[in-house]
């Protein structure tokens, strides 16, 4: 039997067998796997950067979409705003001819009131010396129908009944 020489190195390290054996037995399935890792890596790699890409379109379209709708919105408050300002006047507008309008018509409710008293006056006026002469052509009758009575002599019954007749004549007059 022939002996082998193992060199002293490599003798007496059990590690190096066992890597030895290691690539001996599993050499073509870990350069298998290690090819497999970087196609996984690279497929990794190449797909984060289209994700990376297809986000950073996606951010861009966001951004582009909020500043759109920004520049609507502030549109729309422009627009808004306009409205409410034309309301607004319009509102003034309406309120400062309602009170010119409400002025006017006190002023000529106070015409009217005005021109009412003085012909309400008036005619008091005139009823007052109306009833003054029918007061005066009474109590010149009275007077003149006393003297007759009292020259006459006549009785008290008559007198009663002459007076009662004044009285008459003088609620029909009214």
């Amino acid at each position: 039997m022939a002996t082998k020489v193992i060199p002293d190195n490599a003798s007496n390290d059990p590690l190096n067998d066992l890597e030895q054996l290691r690539l001996i037995v599993f050499g073509a399935a870990k350069q298998e796997l290690d090819a497999k890792i970087e196609q996984l890596n690279q497929r990794l790699t190449d797909e984060m950067s289209k994700l990376q890409t297809h986000f950073s379109e996606q951010f861009s379209l966001v951004q582009q979409n909020m500043a759109d709708n920004q520049a609507d919105l502030l549109l729309k408050l422009s627009q808004s705003n306009e409205i409410q300002e034309s309301n607004k006047q319009a509102f003034l507008d309406t309120t400062n001819s309602l009170s010119s309008q409400l002025e006017m018509a006190e002023n000529a409710a106070q015409d009217d009131a005005q021109q009412l008293h003085k012909r309400l006056d008036e005619e008091v006026n005139q009823l007052q010396g109306e009833l003054k002469d029918a007061v005066e052509r009474l109590m010149a009758k009275l007077d003149s129908v006393t003297n007759e009575l009292t020259t006459s002599k006549t009785d008290r019954k008559t007198l009663a009944q002459l007076l009662a007749n004044v009285a008459n004549n003088l609620e029909a007059g009214d």
